[in-house]
């Protein structure tokens, strides 16, 4: 059986019919057998039934499902005079940081067997999704683009990332091709051979505005990177390598709708703002709010290199810059960063609880606790828009 109903029939298993044709609101999660085998019955997330065969309907849980629980099987009576619906709690939960490299001490960690993450793995193993802005070429290849900041990271990197409980790594940003076009698809490669989902680049315009869908127990979560920090020539094309521009409006729009069209919760990976700046642009704000009327449950931000603010907006949440992750220096104000958890269900973001850390002397974030903790949390809660210092 199929998500979407679909049965696929085996040596003497009889097809009765399926739901594969029908356009389905929420995904098919179990199906059970008739106890004369001659028909079946399957169950929607929802608690919708539908029957084929002799599969009698004896009611449905459609429409009044309590919140925050999904049906998870069905199974029926040793009679088959009746059935039970099976449910689980539904909450998906997903972690969020900002913006990671293998430069200067952090190279040096990787070359000795460290891992940058590895004070945080706890927290990004712990959620069914986890996704970090991977701001930097990796692999060998291509020769440095004429910029300022120009970052190559060892494959050990994107290794130490999956090993710390990453999934998604998003490479829009305006460092995924420091080392041209070539580089940005070995990037590709040593990601995914390491086991991560890639979002926001690829071979041409369709692959980079595409999403990483991720099953979990509890739904679909669509993952969507942009950027609009981008170097001249680096926007993906109809027929050439690059990144998801988000000065693209109606392409980002478009990228985010199929998303949600695809999965249970679509979260959006956003390179924006201005260095340093404390306080999202209006560029950010507009931008937050196209992403979220187009189907984003959450929209998290980096490339300022501070924290900026999060904000409940509806039934979602922007977090406008999450900051440094892993980092080359520990400097003030740019060494403050954290980990953003967000806990959704069908109403969408219903919780979120935001972990601060510091980065440390080897480029790695550090959890912090107590007075430190409590000082950083409320300086974040203070730079939300309309909270006061923005």
């Amino acid at each position: 059986m199929a998500a979407d109903g679909g049965i696929f029939t085996y040596g003497d298993a009889a097809f009765h019919g399926s739901t594969g044709g029908l356009r389905l609101s929420q995904p098919v999660v179990g199906m059970a057998p008739t106890p004369t085998g001659n028909g079946y019955w399957l169950v929607a997330a929802d608690g919708g039934i539908f029957t084929f065969g002799d599969a009698a309907f004896h009611g449905s849980l459609a429409g009044s499902m309590p919140d925050g629980v999904a049906a998870t099987s069905v199974d029926p009576t040793p009679t088959g005079g009746g059935y039970w619906v099976v449910t689980a709690p539904s909450t998906v939960t997903v972690a969020l940081a900002g913006d990671v490299h293998g430069e200067g001490r952090v190279r040096g960690l990787l070359d000795a067997g460290g891992n940058p993450i590895g004070a945080v793995a706890p927290i990004l193993s712990a959620a069914d999704v986890a996704v970090v802005n991977l701001e930097t070429a990796v692999g060998w290849t291509g020769r440095p683009a004429a910029k300022t900041y120009v970052f190559q990271a060892p494959p050990s990197l994107v290794d130490t990332l999956r090993a710390g409980g990453v999934d998604v790594v998003n490479l829009a940003n305006n460092h995924a091709l420091d080392h041209g076009p070539g580089a940005l698809l070995e990037t590709i490669d040593h990601a995914r051979a390491a086991g991560l989902a890639v979002v926001g680049a690829g071979r041409d315009a369709a692959e980079a505005y595409a999403p990483a869908v991720v099953e979990t127990g509890h739904g679909r979560v669509a993952v969507v990177g942009l950027t609009r920090v981008l170097p001249p020539g680096w926007a993906a094309t109809a027929t050439g390598p690059g990144v998801a521009s988000a000065f693209d409006e109606a392409a980002s729009v478009a990228a985010v709708r199929a998303a949600a069209a695809a999965a249970d919760h679509v979260v959006v990976t956003v390179h924006w703002g201005v260095e340093l700046d404390r306080c999202p642009d209006p560029a950010q704000r507009r931008l937050a709010d196209l992403l979220l009327g187009a189907g984003a449950d959450v929209v998290a931000g980096h490339h300022p290199h501070v924290l900026q603010g999060i904000a409940r907006r509806g039934r979602g949440l922007v977090a406008y810059s999450l900051g440094n992750f892993v980092w080359y220096h520990s400097r003030p104000p740019s060494s403050t960063t954290g980990v953003l958890t967000a806990s959704l269900d069908r109403r969408g973001v219903v919780a979120h609880r935001f972990v601060p850390a510091r980065i440390d002397g080897a480029g790695r974030p550090v959890p912090l606790g107590g007075v430190e903790a409590e000082a950083v949390a409320a300086e974040v809660a203070a730079l939300a828009p309309g909270a006061g210092r923005c």
